[in-house]
């Protein structure tokens, strides 16, 4: 083709025909502008189809990662707010129990600690992929901007509940050390009943309510936190389903 065109620009020249020759020259400069034009614009588009398809399998990601999360929260909270209702029952039970009652304060101690999640793993991969190879920007602006709060509200739950965690862990430490344990091999039997006829029991209920008090208290910060957190990964989980749409 380019020596096709170099014939002709070469007969032109030749038969002295400048004025065709600058029209067919200028003709020919047109055509090449286009082609460049129009290669420009299929590149264009390849790039574009490239990043729609890139962000849809991000939409995609983040979806199934927040699904499971709220799947999960909504169980811990679920979890935990029986937890809560049978914190108050043994309370009131201690209270309520004859202050010489020793036996039923045991019976009630052995059946005082349960292993409730208070702290959350989120699914964070597809986030912090999409932070880390900086396709953010692939999103809308408000959905990168509830995406960071959602971000912001997992990390301030983390935080608080794990200095709440290990504040509440202490206090199970310290009771653990005081009183013969209420699980595993020796929760029963002549062996256990021994370890409680040699422990001074003088202190356990108020020590039983101090604990369940802390515990409370973690569990209902934990629901706050994790309300917020839930409340916030159901709006994001809608902007992202609203893309597909």
């Amino acid at each position: 083709m380019i020596k096709f065109f170099r014939h002709i620009r070469k007969s032109l020249l030749e038969q002295n025909k400048m004025g065709r020759y600058f029209k067919y020259a200028i003709g020919e400069i047109t055509l090449v502008m286009i082609g460049i034009l129009l290669a420009l614009q299929v590149n264009n588009w390849n790039e574009q189809q490239k990043k729609k398809t890139l962000k849809n399998e991000y939409v995609t990601s983040l979806i199934n990662d927040f699904t499971k999360d709220t799947t999960q929260l909504n169980a811990r909270l679920l979890r935990n707010n029986v937890r809560l209702d049978r914190i108050g029952t043994i309370s009131d039970s201690i209270i309520l129990s004859h202050k010489n009652n020793y036996k039923n304060i045991i019976e009630l101690f052995s059946n005082a600690f349960s292993g409730v999640r208070i702290t959350n793993v989120y699914n964070t991969n597809s986030f912090n992929l999409l932070i880390s190879s900086g396709n953010i920007d692939l999103l809308d602006k408000n959905i990168r901007t509830e995406l960071m709060e959602l971000n912001r509200l997992q990390g301030f739950e983390q935080a608080v509940q794990d200095g709440n965690s290990e504040y509440l862990f202490k206090y199970l430490e310290n009771i653990g050390l005081k009183y013969p344990h209420s699980f595993g091999r020796f929760s029963s039997g002549a062996i256990y009943k021994s370890l409680w006829d040699n422990t001074n029991t003088k202190d356990l209920p108020k020590d039983m309510i101090s604990f369940l008090s802390q515990e409370t208290y973690t569990i209902n910060r934990y629901i706050e936190l994790t309300n917020d957190v839930l409340k916030q990964t159901e709006l994001v989980l809608k902007l992202l389903y609203q893309l597909n749409d």
